[in-house]
């Protein structure tokens, strides 16, 4: 499977909230220091990744 992050083809990775990461990017993204130049990267991806996976949820099964 292809990792929504990179794009690049790795056999060992994971379903996260709806996507696929490779092992490289979960360990990014779960180690990353605050002040590297990726942070807010990563922080922009996971909110996207946040707000999709919410507004399927809510769209399947609203709440009465």
């Amino acid at each position: 499977m292809h990792c929504t992050i990179c794009k690049e083809k790795d056999k060992n990775s994971i379903e996260l909230l709806g996507i696929n990461v490779c092992e490289t990017c979960f360990s990014d993204i779960s180690t990353i220091p605050v002040c590297h130049k990726k942070y807010d990267y990563y922080k922009e991806v996971i909110k996207v990744v946040l707000k999709n996976y919410i507004y399927e949820r809510v769209t399947l099964n609203p709440v009465k």
